[in-house]
């Protein structure tokens, strides 16, 4: 099984690409938020958000819940942090984790670990890195993962964001069973960049048969936010991302790919700022119902269906209780997600 391809563009003017775009929020109005910034091109232009990496407080529990009931499978485990990483064939990792209790989870809860984004190229990485660092932009650190490098910064509600490119293709070969090679500080620039695509634009896909869901791929991260305005300059300025929709009180974003890869909901009441879920997409509403059905003759509970104009979800809550959406789309019109109830939101995007 392969997805519908989101292959690469080669953008001859990419400043024109993001105004013409970005129709809800002024350039002026993003410079003015961004801070230390003079420029108004984005520092980057993410493909799409490539995975989610979770804090866990049992990788053992967790990797045996996302293989059998979520339906990706392991790929590779990282024993020193206690880490582990699944996929269903987009990518090297889908979903991965660290133990809270490890030196990467430092003890904290459950909970996001870091969004990682998906750039074209190791060149496109390093010139976005070393423009950011020009404007005064700091960055926590940078990491050689061997199949990949990266640089990691936080949203204005320190969230961690992770921006990489892939350095080796042929992922399978270089990530099986346990990763006990320490990972160094990589130096962007120091070396000749990766000029190389080495994404799949056309994955094979797996699925895990016993499993209860199916996902074609991890979608969408929603997050709650402390200042909405503050959040969709970070994330078009700073990571690069189209700001596609915008409604009451919420904003959706993507990459290059067209499709919507972070939505942000501003916080209001009791609902504080923080991770709220992460969306699997499947392939049908058929699908997905067989999915739900599934899950609950194995014991599990649905936690909400989401049936609406837009999209029909699923939610069910993994073992540390975190939420994940899983969902089919009937509209791909960005406009058509400009007009969602405020109160209904959350739990739409």
């Amino acid at each position: 099984m392969s997805l519908p391809p989101c292959k690469p563009r080669l953008l001859a003017d990419p400043i024109a690409f993001f105004q013409s775009v970005l129709k809800v929020v002024s350039m002026q109005e993003l410079s003015q938020d961004a801070g230390a910034s003079t420029v108004d091109a984005p520092y980057f232009s993410p493909r799409r958000l490539g995975h989610v990496n979770l804090i866990v407080r049992d990788t053992d529990a967790s990797m045996r819940f996302y293989q059998d009931v979520v339906g990706f499978e392991e790929v590779y485990r990282v024993p020193a942090i206690g880490g582990g990483f699944l996929s269903n064939g987009n990518t090297h990792h889908d979903v991965g984790m660290v133990q809270s209790s490890g030196p990467s989870g430092k003890g904290r809860p459950p909970g996001l670990n870091h969004l990682a984004f998906e750039l074209e190229t190791e060149v496109a990485l390093v010139e976005g890195y070393e423009r950011s660092r020009q404007d005064g932009l700091a960055f926590e650190r940078t990491l050689d993962h061997d199949i990949a490098h990266s640089a990691y910064c936080s949203d204005p509600d320190g969230n961690s964001c992770e921006l990489y490119a892939d350095v080796v293709r042929e992922w399978r070969t270089a990530r099986t069973g346990e990763v006990t090679k320490p990972k160094p500080a990589w130096w962007p620039g120091k070396t000749p960049p990766n000029p190389h695509r080495n994404y799949h634009a056309e994955p094979q896909l797996r699925q895990v048969a016993h499993a209860a869901f199916h996902p074609l791929r991890t979608q969408h991260a929603t997050l709650v936010v402390a200042d909405l305005r503050e959040s969709i300059a970070f994330y078009t300025r700073r990571i690069g991302l189209a700001l596609q929709a915008q409604g009451d009180g919420y904003a959706l974003l993507g990459g290059r790919c067209g499709r919507r890869d972070v939505a942000l909901v501003q916080a209001r009441g009791q609902l504080s700022p923080g991770y709220h879920h992460v969306g699997l997409e499947v392939a049908d509403a058929g699908e997905l119902l067989q999915a739900a059905q599934r899950w609950r003759e194995q014991g599990g509970q649905v936690e909400r269906l989401i049936e609406h104009p837009l999209r029909t979800a699923v939610y069910i809550t993994d073992p540390d209780g975190l939420l994940l959406q899983f969902f089919v789309d009937h509209a791909a019109d960005h406009a058509a997600w400009r007009h969602l109830d405020r109160e209904q939101a959350l739990w739409i995007v």
